[in-house]
């Protein structure tokens, strides 16, 4: 037994009674759910029936907290999402009940958010009515109560009707309390009546939101905390009602936690609300722009296109991120997307150290044609203005097109743009890039076959499914996430046997009931001749999963070519509802309100690169901790080796999953640091850990 243990990559426990695993959470959270990677080499059935406990009481080392789930099963190597609710505690554990029993963890992630508040203005963006004396809105948020106003920690505005400031948390917060810092060198009465307001809007700045509470009065230099009941919002405003006011803040703690949203997950039902972190994406809006190519009329000043696509939203231009052209009559811009895309929106960036002018009564259009550059599709929208350094988003309303160009009409223009994003998505044949299964397989005809863009015809040439005889015989692509789907093309084998396709259904949906084979029915063939594709239309069916089932006993299913078209279900960022020109708005005041891997869209590098494992599999989306399945990364044998990704602009990292290999080896990742900054000494290894 010692011999076998010795063997076992994973996590390891003595063979023993009732073996348990703990992380102390270090505070109390509410715990949304807990992710688990099973090992992937051996024995998967070894977290059959494991309990996850959550709560705050160490009594049986943690182990009689509240059941968030019971496990049913993890296939090897897999990870699995168990909601928990927001259940509250300090302590997770898992526990395997029974006699000799083994308990192996490949990796545990629990989403959560803390419930003893902390401030969360330090981590905001300020901002007011106007600046007097140098007083800036960052100011009430540097995290220093200093009340001198002269030591340079204490906001001012301007003598004016309705002084304001508010604090953009960035995303929606539970609020329980406000704590305000007043003056203490003179003018305390200026905070006295001004009114605490905390909501979504940002209608008229924000001072239309619901107010928390009235400051009577703040005694000079002193700091009040004002209850707001866990009221919900993203911003919080400071205003003073009145004529020729001043507002004056040296402080502001806002005593607040993050509101979880959950990821969308499968409509799938299974014991303790389980499903498949694989088959679990995050639905964020797709910046098609990223993967195109960029042209312009002229280049001046080393403005390349490309830059205006780089990821990279800095508006300095002496940084390297912003495009230029030469001054010029209607200078443009254009991004090939390289397919036809429904556009849902435009984001620019406008330059922030001189000219932001520049931008204005430019225009965005979209279309297939070539003509005039590409400058005579349709237009999108006409910006008005873009305050220097911003970036705002114009809503496109999902218009067709290949190109998207910005064009800026006159004599004697430049157009300089630092950034430019378009959430679109893709219009073509979805299957190609899913994920194929079948009830069987039989003579080498694998599932994956039928989305290999290819319509050969002749099985011996291997390009075609093949099932086992059987009953019900089926096929399946998984889109990945859910689409609209126009239509569906099949090719039938041209060597043999066509009529084995007679009576097969197409079926479309996000359900994975019956294997997928109850989702609503898109179209039944009659009948395909031998080698010949047909395409049968959905009418914009929407779902994840297409299913082509061959209902009867003893059928056979075999597919040369299933061609899905379709595109992505876009599901819109949170945005403030405020109406501007063009259905704009301030991207900085939208953000997207799910976990983002920030790492998927870097470029990955290490010291070296050993056995085929290139850094960029670390990144690749794919958790498998089998190395032979090549998607772990793998250094050679050297002193010091190390792994990078580059973010590609700067982030607030607010944790880093890593999925340890699972066949062997795993002791090699102990001892490990990880290392976040903006340096890039030492390769990045000297940043803070």
């Amino acid at each position: 037994m010692k011999q076998h243990m010795n063997q076992d990559p994973a996590r390891r426990l003595e063979l023993q009674a009732d073996p348990w695993w703990r992380v102390d959470l270090l505070h109390e959270f509410r715990v949304t759910s807990v992710t688990i990677t099973n090992r992937g080499d051996c024995c998967p059935e070894r977290l059959d029936g494991a309990e996850i406990h959550i709560g705050n009481s160490m009594e049986n080392n943690g182990n009689n907290n509240p059941v968030c789930a019971v496990v049913s099963t993890i296939p090897a190597g897999e990870s699995a999402t168990f909601e928990c609710h927001e259940m509250e505690g300090r302590y997770v554990n898992i526990i395997r009940s029974g006699c000799y029993k083994f308990l192996a963890l490949c990796e545990v992630e629990v989403n959560a958010t803390q419930t003893v508040s902390e401030n969360a203005a330090s981590g905001g963006k300020a901002t007011q009515s106007s600046t007097g004396y140098h007083g800036g809105a960052e100011r009430a948020i540097d995290r220093n109560r200093n009340p001198a106003y002269k030591d340079g920690f204490c906001s001012h505005t301007k003598g004016e009707t309705d002084p304001w400031w508010r604090l953009d948390l960035l995303r929606k917060h539970r609020v329980t309390s406000v704590t305000i810092t007043n003056s203490g060198d003179c003018c305390p009465k200026r905070l006295d009546g001004t009114q605490i307001r905390i909501g979504n809007s940002m209608e008229n700045n924000g001072n239309n939101n619901p107010v928390c509470a009235v400051v009577s009065t703040i005694p000079v230099g002193e700091s009040v905390t004002f209850q707001c009941n866990e009221m919900e919002g993203r911003y919080v405003n400071i205003i003073r009602p009145g004529c020729y006011k001043i507002l004056t803040l040296c402080e502001v703690e806002v005593n607040g936690s993050t509101i979880s949203e959950d990821i969308k997950m499968d409509p799938v039902t299974n014991d303790g609300d389980i499903f498949r972190a694989s088959e679990c994406s995050a639905i964020l809006p797709d910046n098609a722009a990223s993967g195109g190519k960029a042209t312009q009329s002229s280049t001046g000043y080393g403005g390349g296109a490309e830059r205006a696509i780089d990821g990279n939203r800095n508006p300095g231009y002496t940084y390297g991120s912003c495009t230029h052209t030469k001054v010029e009559t209607d200078p443009w811009w254009r991004v090939d997307l390289l397919r036809k895309h429904r556009v849902t929106s435009v984001t620019i960036t406008n330059r922030e150290d001189c000219c932001s002018e520049r931008l204005d009564g430019a225009q965005i259009r979209i279309g297939n044609s070539m003509e005039n550059n590409g400058n005579n599709n349709p237009v999108c929208a006409v910006v008005s203005t873009i305050p220097a350094g911003d970036s705002v988003t114009f809503h496109c309303h999902e218009m067709e097109g290949h190109y998207v160009n910005i064009i800026q009409p006159g004599c004697y223009k430049f157009l300089t743009l630092c950034e430019v994003e378009v959430n679109a998505t893709q219009t073509g044949n979805a299957a190609s890039v899913g994920k194929a299964t079948q009830s069987s397989t039989a003579y080498g005809g694998v599932a994956e076959r039928a989305i290999d863009r290819n319509r050969n015809r002749v099985y011996e040439v291997g390009f075609c499914t093949h099932t086992e005889g059987e009953t019900d015989p089926w096929w399946r692509v998984d889109l990945h996430r859910e689409h609209r789907v126009s239509s569906v093309t099949i090719t039938n084998r041209g060597d043999c046997c066509p009529e084995r396709l007679d009576g097969a259904e197409i079926r479309i949906g996000s359900s994975m009931e019956n294997n997928g084979n109850n989702n609503p029915v898109c179209a039944v063939v009659s009948t395909i001749p031998a080698g010949e594709s047909v395409t049968f239309q959905c009418h914009e069916m929407e779902g994840r999963y297409v299913n082509v089932i061959l209902p009867g006993c003893y059928k056979i299913l075999t597919l040369c070519e299933v061609e899905v078209n379709a595109s992505t279900v876009s599901e819109d960022i949170e945005m403030d509802p405020v109406t501007n020109d063009g259905d704009r708005l301030l991207a900085s005041q939208c953000p997207i309100t799910v976990p983002d891997n920030a790492a998927s869209g870097g470029e990955a590098t290490q010291s070296s690169t050993g056995y085929g494992g290139s850094a960029r599999k670390a990144i690749d989306g794919n958790r498998n901790p089998v190395y032979k399945d090549r998607s772990c990364s793998h250094t050679v044998a050297e002193t010091d080796p190390w792994w990078r990704v580059d973010l590609l602009r700067e982030h607030k990292v607010t944790s880093v999953a890593i999925t340890n290999r699972g066949d062997c080896c795993s002791e090699r990742i102990i001892g490990t640091e990880i290392r976040i900054g903006n340096s890039l000494e030492n390769n990045g290894n000297n940043n803070p850990v």
